[in-house]
């Protein structure tokens, strides 16, 4: 495995994994509904050995991605990655650019299930597929898995949204106050107003390798696409119920894959007893915790990353 480390790390992505990439990737649109683009990326491997999906987080890209497709691409997996709808390069039904909206989470869920089976199927020749999720990717994962259990062979959830961390607030308390603010944007507006993108501070962020943050950053501040930073009242509403949901006792019984669940220790984002839950539910699943990682663990320093990584490809071959 050639790794990219720290040290010179914007200029080995650019000069290394840029072009490795751009020369085994093919992109288009996937049209589950007429008029609702959901933009793919599809990376070819040489001999692969099985396939990859990715879906990623809240408010990210397939972009920000390039690395790890860098590192699966090397130990001979083909990739998938695709924007989910309201982000990124795909569809979006709300106005405002820097807003995630979703209408209904399941919409993820037959997005996803839809892009599986009339593009990544097709191609992938009887290969094993595979699912490797982050933060809000990781409900939809679940949910996916739950609902379709016979899509993927074995599923990777890091740092996975099975519960949202609000403080003190309860949940019943945050649905309510989502739903009266939505009253008149159809839950369409923002929870809280956003009229452009904000500066971002690598203290803030949900990583802990500096030059990672950057990277994605720089690229987030050169495409507008790439600058979602909000959320929709409705999207907080409709997060709260598919995290509950994900975690259920009746919907993990249905997962019959291995699930390999990487938790964060310094995460502020989700909660972790969620995720406790529901790795004690689900018949195998076996829990990694990582004491030093923020929520973004494949946003990790070195001596993090690469055996995060060492562990992904090694289950992914038991």
């Amino acid at each position: 495995m050639h790794w990219i480390t720290e040290d010179n790390y914007a200029q080995l992505m650019q000069s290394e994994a840029e072009p490795y990439l751009a020369a085994k990737r093919e992109t288009g649109l996937d049209k589950r509904v007429e008029g609702e683009g959901i933009y793919y990326a599809h990376y070819r491997a040489d001999a692969p050995k099985g396939v990859i999906v990715i879906s990623h987080g809240f408010t990210e890209s397939a972009a920000k991605y390039t690395e790890s497709i860098y590192y699966m691409l090397q130990a001979g997996y083909e990739v998938w990655g695709f924007d989910h709808r309201g982000h990124g390069r795909s569809f979006r039904k709300n106005d405002n650019p820097y807003v995630v909206h979703a209408d209904r989470f399941r919409d993820y869920v037959l997005d996803l299930k839809h892009l599986v089976e009339t593009r990544v199927e097709p191609a992938a020749g009887g290969l094993p597929l595979y699912l490797f999720c982050h933060s809000m990717g990781g409900c939809v994962g679940a949910l996916t898995m739950e609902r379709f259990p016979g899509l993927f062979r074995k599923a990777v959830l890091s740092s996975p949204m099975l519960g949202l961390s609000f403080g003190k607030l309860p949940l019943h308390a945050v649905y309510a106050v989502m739903s009266l603010k939505g009253l008149s944007t159809g839950g369409q507006g923002p929870t809280s107003p956003v009229e452009a993108f904000p500066e971002e501070r690598f203290e803030d962020s949900a990583a802990t390798s500096e030059p990672r943050f950057r990277y994605y950053y720089e690229k987030k501040l050169g495409d507008p696409r790439l600058q979602t930073c909000a959320a929709s009242t409705n999207w907080v509403r409709e997060a709260i119920r598919a995290c509950s949901l994900a975690r259920s006792a009746l919907y993990t019984a249905k997962i019959r894959v291995p699930v390999l669940l990487f938790q964060a220790g310094k995460d502020s984002f989700v909660k972790n007893a969620s995720q406790d839950v529901f790795a004690s539910r689900v018949k195998s699943c076996r829990l990694v915790r990582v004491p030093e990682a923020r929520h973004e663990i494949f946003m990790s320093r070195d001596e993090v990353l690469f055996p995060y990584w060492e562990q992904i490809f090694a289950f992914l071959a038991e």
